[in-house]
């Protein structure tokens, strides 16, 4: 094959005459020349196939037989058919083949030759050697398409694997914005149909791949984006669909989940539309304007409730603190006023602001003492004495090494680890206790010392913290009357009941008590914290908490002789405290005393003799 240049051939303007009627159909296969200038598209956020517009140049063959090619242009009638004014060929001649190649011969032997033919209806082109073209074909400033047949195509034809539009009535190639059949489609500069995404000027589009303009919402790959209905220009920022706003980011793509706006924070559904009003995520609440979707912050107002959301729009619960005061939003978000009860502590929060009361106030004519906290102090002891606490005094990281002498629950625990516990044996770090740590620390590979630092204490995996000592009974709340201080501090002693023995041991339950520790632990409960003495010290070899209780300086003493419900008695021997127990009334009282003997209630002289009760009772709520 070979590549020439059409001639210029000036056609006689009589009419073509031939009484053959040609082939009704011609299926060629010949090449399709590419078009040669780019497509003129923006660049585009998705990928897309470039064609070129057809070269202006024509691929053919040539025949071996001199008879059946056209006349040379020299011998030819002169004709002026073109697209839109074709010569009429039909009934005036017949198709002749030369090898792969077609030409017209008209009865009178002429041929046609740079122009437009119509045979039976269809529109063929011929070059200037009077050659039937295929494939591209420009034509002035038009372009066409001819089949394989070398009849013109109209509509949309598919090329290779791309589509094009070539004009219904006139076969011209389309190029731009495309409306038929009532959908919109845009054909490059090549004329090859879009698909994908599009820029044109300052709006983008979106092309299926059926070529159609999108419009409403389209989902592309996995993300949405909204198409103007009209016009298909893709929308960003606030749109209104419907009922509802949905945001659409820069590049298009619909956004979900928190949102900033120019400074402000939104909420989009999964679906895209934007919240408004209470919306739940997860355990919390956010309030969004109910017209604009602007998320709240600050005090607000609805529904005649006043709710207060945090800097990150969360809706506050429980106390928060606002401009250096205290407030209390309940669980469902709404500020509390007035009296306000909190696992029994009682607080005052102003009937307007929802403020919190501190100090004394006065109340429908009653006064009332509140706490630096806010709690309503149900009690207070006479000037002088010890006062209620809410709050036992952390002990931080105080804890017990087992050092020779020490006493209590790790004694016990380490007892009972290494096989050495029975039923009598006391549990203090004596010469039997330290041999069996070394035999241990022997066979873990540590420093044999006799003493239970936290190391040892690691190795032998207990099943309990290093700070097991540490425990603290809770206190009854500041609102708490006289009387329930006294009960709290009786019922803890009381769910006792049962607990084994623990020689320096202040609980839990399991772990036991001697009788200072229990009394002290139901002292906490009850609200009272008798510093310095704590759970630490009451393990240490020398201590006698007993002693120390007996001698606070905070606790009322009264005579035997008065002695009420919620006392606590002493018992001495030769002078020194060496018991102690609760008072119940009624000369019972709570206490527990000796290895194998549990705490238990029991006659007010627990086994002592009635000379062997101190003289006179502690009484810790005056």
């Amino acid at each position: 094959m070979m590549t020439i240049t059409p001639d210029i051939v000036t056609l006689s303007s009589r009419r073509l005459r031939t009484a053959y009627v040609p082939l009704a159909v011609l299926t060629l296969a010949l090449g399709v020349a590419i078009p040669a200038h780019a497509d003129d598209a923006a660049s585009t956020p998705m990928p897309t196939t470039t064609i070129s517009p057809p070269q202006q140049q024509e691929t053919v063959g040539t025949g071996s037989d001199s008879t059946s090619q056209p006349p040379v242009p020299s011998q030819a009638p002169e004709a002026d058919g073109s697209a839109q004014s074709p010569v009429r060929l039909t009934g005036q001649g017949r198709w002749i083949a030369s090898g792969s190649r077609w030409w017209w011969r008209d009865n009178d032997g002429s041929y046609p030759h740079g122009v437009w033919g119509e045979v039976e209806g269809s529109l063929y082109a011929f070059d200037g050697s009077g050659w039937m073209r295929t494939g591209w074909f420009k034509d002035g400033d038009a372009w066409y398409y001819l089949t394989g047949s070398g009849a013109m195509a109209r509509g949309w034809a598919k090329v290779a694997s791309t589509w094009y539009y070539l004009d219904p009535s006139t076969g011209k190639m389309a190029t731009g914005w495309l409306d038929t059949g009532g959908t919109t489609y845009y054909l490059t500069a090549s004329g090859a149909m879009h698909t994908g995404w599009f820029k044109d000027g300052d709006a983008w589009y979106y092309l299926t791949g059926s070529g159609a303009m999108a419009r409403g919402w389209a989902k592309v790959a996995s993300t949405w984006y909204y198409l103007d209905p009209s016009d298909g220009h893709m929308h960003s920022g606030w749109a209104k669909v419907g009922s509802h706003w949905y945001y659409l980011a820069p590049s298009g793509d619909m956004r979900t989940g928190w949102q900033q706006v120019s400074g402000t924070w939104y909420y989009l559904h999964g679906d895209g539309h934007m919240a408004t009003g209470w919306l739940q995520l997860g355990s919390t609440w956010y309030y969004l304007d109910p017209t604009t979707g602007k998320m709240a912050t600050g005090t607000i107002t609805v529904d005649g409730k006043t709710y207060y959301l945090t800097g990150s729009g969360a809706m506050a619960t429980g106390w928060t603190k606002i401009d250096g005061a205290w407030y209390y939003y309940t669980s469902s978000g709404d500020l509390a006023k007035g009296w306000l009860d909190l696992g029994g502590t009682w607080y005052y929060l102003d009937p307007t602001t929802g403020k919190m009361a501190t100090g004394t106030i006065t109340v429908n004519g009653g006064t009332y003492n509140l706490s630096p906290s806010g709690a309503w102090i149900g009690y207070t002891a006479p000037a002088g004495y010890l006062q209620p606490t809410d709050r036992i005094t952390p002990l931080g990281w105080a804890t017990n090494e087992l050092t020779p002498g020490m006493n209590g629950v790790k004694v016990r625990i380490v007892q009972q680890r290494l096989g050495i516990s029975n039923g009598s044996a006391l549990a203090t770090a004596n010469g039997t206790f330290q041999n069996a740590v070394r035999n241990f620390q022997r066979r873990a590979g540590l420093p044999q010392t006799g003493v239970v630092d936290q190391q040892t204490w690691n190795a032998m995996g207990t099943g309990f913290s290093w700070w097991v000592d540490q425990y603290q009974a809770t206190p009854i709340g500041l609102s708490a009357t006289r009387s329930e201080r006294i009960e709290a501090m009786i019922g803890y002693a009381w769910n006792q009941l049962g607990s084994s023995y623990t020689w320096g041991g202040a609980g839990t339950y399991g772990l036991g008590f001697d009788c200072s520790g229990l009394v002290l632990q139901s002292l906490y409960h009850g609200g009272m914290d008798p510093q310095p003495i704590n759970v630490i010290k009451h393990a240490w070899p020398a201590y006698r908490t007993s002693r120390e209780l007996y001698a606070y300086q905070g606790f009322m003493h009264v005579p035997f002789s008065q002695r009420q419900r919620g006392d606590i008695v002493f018992y001495r021997s030769r002078g020194t405290v060496v018991h102690v127990s609760i008072y119940l009334g009624n000369d019972q009282v709570i206490h527990t005393d000796y290895m194998g003997r549990p705490a238990r209630i029991d006659n007010v002289t627990a086994g002592y003799s009635w000379g062997a009760i101190a003289p006179e009772v502690v009484r810790p709520f005056p």
